[in-house]
């Protein structure tokens, strides 16, 4: 196959030469350009507003989208991207909700290329709560900010074993379809490291969502949309009103309501299809496709309140609340039935345990029979009768004739999310501002588990089940001050913060961790996902507090530099001392380079270090075996030698350029190395005889039971060095009667595992974080306006990826190594508005239906899946859609 290194370097100068190209272009046309083509800074008194680096900050007028003032990253005021000393994306909110998807997950990666999400369809909670990732670091490596304000994380912890969705894996990051797209004035992406202006997990970037703060004015809005295949129907009906709150204040109130149904692209699973010849595809799950890999079905339900209240001189009330309701339902993996054993097919040992070599059902023992009559029970509810048996009986459970197809449990969950943010602020008529918040908010994945049972219980058995619920609560309180001087371009500032995190677990019911009595043939548990027992339930908290110190100003007329320093506690986990250097000369009004170095810093979640959490995955030969995430002090993670957690550190270095050679150009380069130490990962082992017996010696109950299984605990297993390089060129041109906004992205990233520690993760997983998410991507856009009629094409180009098998493989990679070409997508959408009230669009995303390359991997193959389930960009194809609007 070609040299990658050869291809991305020609991608590189390809886009080096359009931006010439496109600068050249504009500057001929741009009659009334000037020679500087930075944005106007806001007037002094809207500065100062916007020094706290909160809502509120007033945007400036500017002719293309780069060059809004930003908030994110600087506490100096009136900046633009390109005088920022940090990379920095600014996007509208036009952008983000022009868009069939209202997911900002979705919205967010499709735009900007240094962000990726994946779609695994069954993956436990990460089907519901899709991570986002910059720069191929882990999802909660990037902060989330509302408003400036720190967004709770989502209660999921991401369990899902290589290779599915490798840089997920033991992250617990923000669930970026929480917030509705009607709410959202614009979306700041920093791409720099900034825990020391934010704290821990910004090592990555941080994504600051801006929301409205319009006092009047209404929007309705219905969109109807399916896939090519004729499936995935969306609905979504959303409105956002602006009121005023006495004579400047204001209220402003985005709503959300988003139905969508399942998408199907698998194949027959292989199992399924061999019954489905016995027993007719109408028995078997899915019209005998066993099970399904597609979107999951939703219902969500969003709601954002943002509010503005001036007080007396300069002082103003601020705060905003937030409440989403999701229900999502997917599916999980088939399971066979019992057949007769002369067509060969194996049943689920749920169902059945065979006499060595046969597919015979083997004879219950005696001892069995009588500790079931000794418990009480009758062995008719738990085993079949065979009277050709020592016993009576047979290991056959009797809950297998409610299956004559297999069964395939749906899985499910209700989440629900808020957040409260209350603050006063004040200081914007002097040179001293001021900010104090405090925020509150919670985030719950109630798991819900249909068509299941619990072998364990056999005919006694319940078939849906609430395996548990996970909590995430977070509540934080912090202080910001800016000072900024007359006769000085000198800007200090210097806060501290407090910061309270609380992960719970909730039992399962009973039917989902009931231990029946043939718990040792059939196993125990709801099938699928396991309740989350009563040890593993519990309430754990985590305090940290920091304070900060920042200092940015001009050293001469063309030279600003930075610096600022952060320290931070976190109980348990001691403290870190972190700090950022930056600085920026500009060469010329319209050239400068800029750079910044700095350290950060992440700390383990108490959902990291407390997860306890059992499903079911497949090995090699596509059965279905127990899969277990442990805490790190638990027993079974002990044995299989977990340390305590510590927390991840890292250095980065950026280094670019921006060139502004008119009003209507905008470009940059930035070129980016981070090194991080102490990575937290998820270790795979499995569970043998030796550490069964480990267990059992101390006491451990039903140890006898993990023999064979998958075991996982959070380690500070590897470090990462990642370097790459964005390329940003953004450009305006007259056409015709009506004005061309053209604007290309690149980035680049490579990432080399490094520092493995020994008898942690296992070669594949180093394989596929440094393979799996390609190294290249490309977004270049058009955005034509003329009078009533609106277009916008999107050229969205994925480079090519390899990924293992993970744990289907044999651990060796690049022998086991599986490669996928790129691929090229394209979006349209075309609006016309009909007058100041009414528009109306219609427009497609893959528009040319391109699919990932077929699934490579003989496992998968056999479960089912078609097309290759690590793409970029999922498999779902071409989808089509119509929305309507009215502007009051």
């Amino acid at each position: 196959m070609p040299n990658k290194t050869s291809i991305d370097v020609v991608l590189v100068r390809t886009a080096l030469a359009a931006a010439l190209l496109m600068a050249w272009s504009a500057q001929a046309q741009d009659q009334g350009a000037t020679d500087n083509g930075q944005a106007a800074p806001p007037s002094a008194t809207a500065a100062k507003q916007g020094n706290t680096n909160k809502a509120g900050t007033n945007k400036a007028k500017t002719t293309t989208n780069l060059q809004e003032v930003v908030v994110t990253g600087t506490h100096r005021a009136g900046l633009s991207p390109t005088e920022s000393i940090s990379p920095i994306d600014a996007f509208s909110g036009k952008q983000i909700a022009e868009q069939p998807s209202a997911d900002l997950t979705d919205t967010l990666t499709s735009i900007v290329p240094s962000l990726t999400t994946q779609r695994f369809p069954i993956a436990d909670g990460t089907a519901f709560v899709r991570p986002v990732s910059l720069r191929n670091l882990s999802p909660d490596q990037t902060l989330v900010l509302v408003d400036g304000v720190r967004f709770h994380r989502s209660a999921l912890v991401n369990l899902q074993i290589d290779p599915l969705g490798t840089f997920n894996q033991g992250a617990q990051a923000v669930d970026f379809s929480v917030f509705p797209s009607n709410a959202i004035e614009r979306v700041e992406v920093l791409r720099d490291g900034a825990s020391v202006l934010y704290g821990s997990d910004a090592i990555a970037g941080v994504v600051n969502v801006i929301l409205k703060k319009e006092p009047k004015g209404a929007t309705v809005s219905a969109e109807w949309g399916e896939y090519g295949k004729g499936d995935g129907d969306l609905r979504r009906y959303d409105a956002d009103a602006g009121f005023p709150l006495g004579a400047d204040g204001f209220v402003h109130v985005s709503a959300e309501h988003e139905t969508t149904d399942p998408t199907s692209r698998g194949i027959p699973q292989g199992g399924a299809a061999a019954v489905a010849a016995v027993v007719g595809a109408n028995q078997v799950p899915y019209d005998g496709l066993g099970q399904r890999w597609g979107d999951p079905q939703t219902k969500t339900n969003k709601l954002f309140v943002n509010a503005g209240l001036p007080l007396a001189g300069d002082v103003q009330l601020y705060g905003y609340g937030d409440f989403m309701d999701k229900k999502v339902l997917s599916s999980f993996f088939y399971r066979n039935p019992v057949l007769p054993a002369q067509y060969g097919i194996s049943g689920r040992s749920t169902l059945v345990s065979y006499a060595n070599g046969t597919l015979t059902p083997a004879n219950a023992p005696q001892s069995l029979v009588d500790s079931i009559v000794a418990g009480g029970g009758n062995p008719a509810n738990y085993l079949t009768a065979n009277a050709a048996s020592p016993s009576g009986w047979e290991l056959l459970n009797p809950i297998y004739k409610q299956f004559p197809g297999g069964y395939s449990p749906l899985f499910g969950a209700d989440i629900a999310d808020h957040q409260l943010v209350g603050g006063v602020r004040g200081g914007g008529q002097s040179n001293l501002q001021w900010d104090v918040h405090y925020r509150n908010g919670s985030n719950e994945v109630d798991y819900q588990l249909q068509g299941s049972i619990n072998p364990s219980l056999g005919m006694l058995s319940p078939t849906n089940f609430h395996p548990g619920k996970l909590t995430q609560r977070e509540q934080g309180a912090g202080a910001d001050f800016v000072r900024s001087f007359d006769n000085s371009p000198l800007t200090l500032a210097f806060g501290a913060q407090w910061r309270q995190e609380t992960y719970i677990i909730h039992q399962g019911d009973a039917g989902s961790i009931e231990v029946g009595p043939t718990a040792s043939v059939f196993g125990v548990g709801s099938d699928a996902f396991q309740g989350f027992p009563t040890n593993a339930a519990g309430r754990f908290t985590q305090n940290s507090d920091s304070a900060y110190f920042d200092a940015e100003t001009n050293l001469t007329d063309k030279w600003s530099g930075a610096a600022a320093v952060r320290y931070e506690h976190a109980n348990g986990y001691g403290s870190k001392v972190v700090y950022k250097l930056s600085s920026r000369y500009a060469f010329t009004d319209t050239f400068a380079l800029r750079g910044t170095y700095n350290t950060g810093f992440r700390t383990p979640t108490p959902g990291q270090a407390n997860t306890l959490n059992v499903t079911t995955t497949a090995n090699a030969q596509g059965g279905l075996i127990p899969s277990g995430t442990y805490p790190v002090n638990n027993p079974v993670a002990r044995a299989l030698g977990s340390a305590p957690l510590q927390t991840e550190t890292s250095k980065s270095l950026s280094v670019g350029a921006v060139w502004t050679p008119t009003d209507s150009v905008t470009t940059s380069l930035d070129y980016y190395l981070i090194r991080i130490a102490n990575r937290i990962g998820l270790v795979s082992k499995t569970v043998t005889q030796a550490t069964v017996d480990q267990l059992a010696s101390g006491g451990y109950p039903n140890a006898q039971l993990l023999l064979g299984s998958d075991a996982s605990y959070f380690g500070n297993a590897f470090d990462s060095h990642v370097r790459g390089l964005d390329f940003v060129v953004d450009t305006r041109h007259p056409l015709g009667d009506g004005t061309l906004n053209v604007d290309f992205r690149y980035n680049y990233n490579k990432q080399d595992v490094v520092k493995v520690k020994p008898d942690t993760l296992n070669n594949d997983f180093v394989y596929d974080l440094e393979h799996q998410v390609p190294k290249s991507r490309a977004v270049l856009s058009f955005d034509y306006n003329l009078h009533r009629f609106d277009a916008i094409a999107r050229i969205n180009q994925y480079g090519g990826w390899s990924t293992t098998v993970g744990l289907f493989g044999s651990n060796n990679p690049p022998n086991d190594v599986d490669h996928y070409s790129g691929k090229t997508l394209l979006d349209l959408e075309a609006r016309y508005k009909f007058n100041d009230t009414f528009s109306v669009a219609v427009g497609g995303n893959n528009v040319f239906d391109t699919y990932p390359g077929k699934e490579q991997n003989a496992t998968l193959q056999f479960l089912g899946v078609k097309y290759a389930l690590t793409s970029p960009f999922g498999f779902n194809g071409a989808f089509w859609y119509a929305r309507v609007t009215a502007n009051f």
